[in-house]
């Protein structure tokens, strides 16, 4: 289908492809001067676009657990060396002290690595010097996506913003996190607990959204954490804490069982006025039926899919980007379950 090109008001082939326009080197400018000449032509377009995201979150998903599983051998190397080491001890003491200097120095460099998965950074310049290409590549897309935004005025019918009713809400339902720059928003397999599942239940009636962490084993079952949303704006939605659910595997579920932790909105308040920074809120960049994509205040990206569409099960954190386009990621930062940032207020939200 013909579209026309802005600046030079000339109509552009109809043959070229969707997949060809986004791969030409002027992708962005283009984006700024075609006026297209039917939704049709943008449908396909934010399809493209999409399509692209996913497979990039998927592969690069596919080399962070090829990392995980070369980490799982080389320490399980290590402890067969270490038993090794121990037999011998009477006979080996030079060979046993090379291997206490030997795993010092491993220890040092998870460390190391460990450490260089923190984020610290407020704005999008900065995240992306971290995320290396392939991070880069991801939030190219979501920045490209969000040029194409369909719903102009995401916010409306959230809490009954814009005095639209919540059964029009574009945010209302259950969504799947897939992508995030938030390193304290991941949570990495490991032994104990298993792998973590991570979804946002969003109820646009009661004003809340509930992000939802399930873990496949261990004590802890998962959590639930419950925010507040008020709309600021047609695209902006402020956050506010209201507690925690924390679920537990017991024998005795009545003695033992789930706690609720709750905090006053007094001392929310009180807490709020204290701090220098501002209270927390998320700026929708794009959404669809399908896919969500929203930067929070602290200038972290999050890409959500809708749970009830046929979309790709996969999830990415930053620090599983680290290294550049498709090389081996670094293994992220651990984090606990009990740890409530203001990435579990604006980080799943």
């Amino acid at each position: 289908m013909p579209y026309i090109d802005a600046s030079t008001r000339t109509h552009l082939p109809a043959s070229r492809s969707v997949g060809s326009m986004l791969d030409s080197p002027d992708t962005d400018e283009k984006f700024r001067n075609c006026i297209y000449a039917s939704d049709d032509t943008l449908n396909l377009l934010r399809d493209e676009l999409k399509a692209r995201l996913i497979s990039l979150i998927r592969q690069s998903r596919q080399l962070s657990e090829t990392r995980e599983r070369a980490r799982a051998i080389e320490s399980a190397e290590d402890e067969r060396a270490g038993h090794d080491e121990k037999a011998r001890h009477s006979r080996w003491y030079g060979v046993k002290l090379l291997g206490r200097i030997a795993r010092k120095l491993v220890s040092r460099r998870r460390k190391a690595e460990k450490s260089s998965g923190i984020v610290d950074s407020d704005s999008l310049r900065q995240v992306t010097l971290q995320l290396g290409e392939a991070g880069e590549r991801i939030l190219d897309l979501c920045s490209q996506l969000s040029s194409l935004n369909p719903t102009q005025r995401p916010a409306l019918g959230f809490a009954n913003y814009g005095d639209v009713p919540p059964s029009n809400s574009s945010l209302d339902g259950e969504w799947k996190l897939i992508f995030t720059t938030a390193s304290d928003a991941s949570f990495p397999e490991t032994e104990k607990r298993g792998v973590a599942t991570t979804s946002q239940v969003v109820d646009a009636e009661a004003g809340t959204f509930t992000n939802v962490v399930d873990f496949e084993r261990g004590k802890l079952k998962g959590f639930r954490v419950v925010v507040d949303g008020t709309p600021l704006n047609d695209t902006d939605v402020g956050l506010s804490f209201r507690g925690v659910r924390l679920l537990r595997r017991s024998r005795f579920p009545r003695l033992f069982g789930d706690i609720y932790l709750r905090i006053p909105s007094g001392l929310i308040r009180r807490l709020s006025r204290s701090s220098k920074s501002k209270e927390p809120y998320l700026r929708l960049k794009y959404i669809d039926d399908s896919m969500r994509i929203h930067v929070s205040n602290t200038g972290n990206f999050f890409v959500h899919t809708r749970t009830d569409h046929n979309l790709p099960s996969v999830y990415i954190a930053l620090s599983d980007l680290r290294e550049t386009a498709f090389k081996p990621p670094v293994p992220t930062t651990p984090v606990t379950a009990l740890k409530l940032s203001q990435s579990s207020m604006s980080g799943f939200t």
